[in-house]
């Protein structure tokens, strides 16, 4: 399958672009002003690759000013044999990234700073104009919160306890049998906790007929950095790791 077929079959829609090469986007399945970009590193007029250009997949934020702001990156492909498990993955990695008070995405700015794509206050019509003529002071004194009774704390633990021991569960009936292609995600097993770095499987390798450990390392290719590392795919000795243990959960 060709670039151009794999684009239309998908939604893309080709960019109007000065360069050579073949770039598309489309909007996100679920997310609001974000689009899909994927820089295929073919020649948009013959369709063949451009020597040393690998494809890549990347979410932005339209804000209101009509800016895009890169708000997450995957990982450099080639050909159309992964187009489909890249794509996934980016939507998730859009999906899964830091959002605003106001509901806009962030973004990392040339600054190094993680900031708002939009200014929040802009979406509630503030302007310095409006706040200078009409704004009145807030003379109304705060609430004073409601102190937690005996009662009431044992009940918040019990339920923190139940949550944590449901999320562990989970997290225990899910850490083999992956296959290349599947999304994963990092556990902390000492917190409970899924890290936020998701991935897609790479390759496996069998460890032989030892009925605890089915699949003994996992390839994951991480889409925050585009790194391909190998890890565990079940949970290790904490007298061996000392305690910092990790490895692997479906997406």
């Amino acid at each position: 399958m060709t670039f151009k077929n794999a684009l239309a079959s998908n939604g893309f829609k080709a960019h109007n672009n000065k360069s050579k090469e073949l770039v598309a986007s489309k909007f996100h399945s679920t997310l609001r002003n974000v689009r899909i970009v994927v820089n295929t590193a073919t020649d948009k007029s013959t369709g063949k690759p451009i020597a040393g250009k690998q494809a890549q997949f990347k979410a932005v934020y339209i804000n209101n000013q009509s800016q895009w702001r890169t708000i997450a990156s995957g990982g450099a492909f080639k050909g159309t044999q992964s187009f489909g498990s890249y794509l996934k993955a980016i939507e998730v990695a859009a999906t899964s990234g830091p959002t605003c008070k106001c509901g806009a995405k962030k973004f990392k700015a040339k600054s190094g700073n993680v900031v708002c794509a939009n200014a929040c206050w802009a979406n509630k019509g503030w302007s310095s104009k409006k706040k200078w003529k009409g704004t009145k002071k807030n003379t109304s004194q705060p609430q004073k919160r409601t102190a937690r009774t005996p009662e009431k704390k044992k009940q918040l633990r019990a339920e923190i306890l139940q949550k944590r021991a449901e999320e562990k569960k989970v997290i225990e009936g899910t850490y083999s049998n992956f296959v290349p292609g599947q999304l994963v995600k990092i556990v902390e097993p000492q917190q409970n906790t899924l890290a936020d770095f998701i991935g897609t499987v790479t390759k496996v390798e069998p460890l032989g007929n030892d009925p605890k450990r089915p699949l003994a390392n996992v390839w994951v290719m991480w889409m925050h950095s585009g790194v391909t590392d190998r890890h565990h795919n079940y949970r290790a000795d904490p007298s061996a790791y000392a305690g910092t243990e990790t490895y692997l959960v479906h997406a």
